[in-house]
């Protein structure tokens, strides 16, 4: 297989289990983020135009994240596929200075410290590699660490884990709610349109990944969980990543044809295998 090689659309059917995917939720909201990401583009638009023009770091880690657990599930593996598929994609222009100078220090780099939402949009496989509650928290939390060293950033991970973990398993949203409100201190109960009012661009776990999945809990499809989250004005394509992860994961709320075949058609064959 020749990497970077795409599909063309129509060429490659879908599978159908993709639609119910947490992972390929996060990379078709990764994907409808994007160009809404810069300050300069930002939406409060709830009805902002749907556009499939590429993907970026969220994709990248999330995928690099799925061969991580597909493997060896140690930090040194962790490690090896991070800086493998970073390093693969370096030259497009989506990475964070932070992440990307550890990337050129082979992963030597202090990260002590970093709260940054990028430890928490890049872990929708977890909630389908791990078989418990107790495996969720470990693997979400050694996959923040090794490059968000901080509680900040690795409560955000496990959150967002979890919610996919239990969505996938069929917990109503009630529960989900409850469960994270309880176990990570966020505030589950505003509503998007009171988030909407006074935010602002955010990257800190904290100031993000409530939102996100408020975001989820306040939808019944995946589309209005991805047009919610872009709606935000923030961090456009890591809030839909984050929502539509835990939204395609949820029974009833499977991804759309409309939505999955332009994304589908932009991604490396490798990428669709890790899916």
């Amino acid at each position: 297989m020749e990497i970077g090689q795409t599909y063309g659309e129509g060429e490659q059917p879908i599978d159908e289990r993709l639609l119910h995917s947490g992972i390929m939720g996060a990379v078709c909201g990764d994907i409808i983020g994007l160009p809404y990401e810069l300050r300069a583009n930002r939406t409060k638009d709830y009805l902002f135009e749907m556009k499939f023009q590429d993907f970026s770091d969220d994709t990248i880690l999330t995928v690099a994240i799925a061969e991580w657990l597909a493997g060896e599930r140690s930090p040194e593996h962790l490690k090896e596929c991070l800086l493998t598929y970073a390093k693969r994609f370096l030259h497009k222009n989506v990475w964070g200075w932070g992440f990307k100078s550890w990337v050129d220090s082979g992963g030597t780099l202090d990260r002590s410290g970093v709260t940054s939402n990028g430890a928490a949009m890049r872990v929708a496989a977890i909630g389908y590699a791990a078989e418990t509650e107790e495996e969720v928290m470990h693997l979400a939390d050694m996959s923040a660490r090794i490059t968000h060293n901080s509680d900040e950033a690795a409560r955000g991970a496990q959150a967002v884990s979890l919610a996919v973990f239990m969505a996938r398993k069929g917990y109503d949203k009630a529960m989900i709610r409850s469960t994270i409100e309880n176990k990570f201190g966020y505030d589950l109960h505003r509503t998007v349109e009171e988030i909407r009012d006074g935010y602002s661009f955010q990257i800190d776990c904290d100031k993000c990944v409530p939102e996100s999945i408020i975001c989820y809990l306040q939808s019944n499809t995946y589309e209005q969980t991805v047009r919610n989250a872009v709606s935000l004005g923030g961090d456009a394509d890591t809030m839909a990543a984050i929502a539509g992860a835990i939204a395609a994961a949820t029974p009833g709320m499977e991804i759309p044809l409309s939505i999955a075949q332009p994304c589908f058609a932009l991604l490396p064959d490798d990428f669709i295998f890790r899916l």
